[in-house]
C-alpha cells in the first residue's frame, strides 16, 4: 500500500471572461467553493458593444442586407463573447436585447469570484474561475523497480480514510516522464471517477497495487557488458574457462540486473569483468578470442575473476 494524494483534474478547469467592456448590473450570490451545475447564472451585464451589433443586424436584416453581412454581424457578436442562446434569441425575436446573463459552462466548484454590482468590467477581467469535481487525478510515488509491472487500470485498487467502505473506479493511469533523484521513485497519476464526490482534492489516499512479479534470474548490474548493440556477460564453465554469453536485461534496480534470458540458474557470473579496452571494437574482439581461444595465442583480456553463482529472484 502506498501513500497518494487526491487533486483537481487540471484538464477541467474553466476561466470564465465576458470577452467585451461592460457594467455588472447582478451578481448572483456564489462565493469561492460553491458548487455550481453547468447554466448556473453567475452574473447579469450590460455590454453596449452587443447591443449596437444587435441593431446593426436587425437593420441588415430589415433593410435587404446580404447573407454575408447579416452571417458577419452575427459572427462578430459571437467572437466578442455574447452568450449563443442570446444570440439565438435575438434571430427569433428581432429584439434587442440590453442586459445578458453570463453563466457556469461546466459543473464544479468556484475556485475565483471576486465581482460586485454597479462594477466596470473589462473585456480581458475574470468573471470566474471552475474547477470541475469529476473526474479527479490521484498521484502516488511509486518505485522505479516495479514501474515494468503496470500493466492496466485493473491493477489499482484506491481507498480514503474518510469513506473506508467506498470503492472507487479507475479511468485511466500514465506515469510522469521523471524520476525524483533523491527517493527513485516515479510519479504515478491515476483518472478517478467522482460522480458523487467524495474525493475532495487534499485528501489523503491510498493506493494498492496488485502485481504480479516475473520470476528472473538476479546479476549484480556491474557484471553486465553493453556494447551498445548487445548485453553480454562472462560467465565460468565448468573447465574454469571463460565463456561469454549473451543476455537480455530486462530492468535495472538498486544495482541489481534482472535477466530475461540467456542464463541458465546456476551458471557462475564473472562478477566484475573489467576489460582494459576503451572502444567497441575491442570489446567484440575480446569477447571472440574468448569463444575460440584455439584461433589465438594472445593473453586474455585483464579481468578481476570474482564469480558468482547465479540465484532467481523476482
Amino acid at each position: 500500500t502506498i501513500p497518494a494524494n487526491v487533486s483537481y483534474n487540471e484538464y477541467q478547469f474553466v476561466i470564465v471572461q465576458a470577452r467585451s467592456d461592460g457594467f455588472v448590473e447582478k451578481v448572483y450570490p456564489l462565493t469561492i467553493g460553491d458548487h455550481v451545475k453547468k447554466g448556473t447564472p453567475l452574473i447579469d451585464i450590460t455590454i453596449p458593444e452587443w447591443v449596437e451589433a444587435q441593431s446593426e443586424f436587425l437593420l441588415l436584416s430589415g433593410t435587404g442586407g446580404t447573407p454575408t453581412q447579416i452571417k458577419g454581424v452575427l459572427e462578430r457578436l459571437r467572437l466578442a463573447g455574447m452568450p449563443e442562446e442570446d444570440i439565438q434569441r435575438l434571430r427569433s425575436t428581432r429584439t434587442i436585447q440590453t442586459r445578458f446573463t453570463i453563466k457556469a459552462p461546466i459543473d464544479g466548484v468556484i475556485t475565483a469570484f471576486d465581482l460586485r454590482t454597479g462594477m466596470n468590467i473589462s473585456k480581458d477581467k475574470v468573471v470566474a474561475q471552475i474547477q470541475g469535481m469529476d473526474p479527479v487525478w490521484i498521484s502516488a510515488a511509486v518505485p522505479e523497480s516495479i514501474a515494468y509491472l503496470l500493466k492496466d487500470t485493473s491493477q489499482f485498487e484506491i481507498s480514503v480514510p474518510a469513506y473506508p467502505d467506498k470503492t472507487f473506479h479507475v479511468e485511466k493511469w500514465n506515469i510522469l516522464p521523471s524520476v525524483d533523484q533523491t527517493t527513485r521513485t516515479l510519479q504515478v497519476r491515476l483518472q478517478v471517477s467522482n460522480k458523487d464526490e467524495f474525493l475532495k482534492p487534499g485528501m489523503n489516499a491510498y493506493l494498492k497495487l496488485n502485481t504480479k512479479s516475473q520470476e528472473m534470474l538476479l546479476i549484480p548490474s556491474q557484471a553486465v557488458i553493453d556494447t551498445g548493440k548487445e548485453q553480454r556477460v562472462i560467465t565460468v564453465d565448468d573447465e574454469g574457462k571463460f565463456v561469454p554469453k549473451q543476455i537480455h536485461v530486462l530492468h535495472e534496480s538498486q544495482q541489481q540486473s534482472g535477466i530475461g534470458s540467456g542464463l541458465n540458474e546456476g551458471d557462475t557470473v564473472v562478477v566484475s569483468g573489467l576489460f582494459l579496452i576503451d572502444s567497441e571494437a575491442n570489446i567484440t574482439g575480446a569477447l571472440e578470442r574468448m569463444r575460440h581461444p584455439e584461433k589465438t595465442e594472445s593473453s586474455m583480456p585483464a579481468m578481476s575473476d570474482q564469480p558468482v553463482n547465479m540465484h532467481s529472484g523476482h
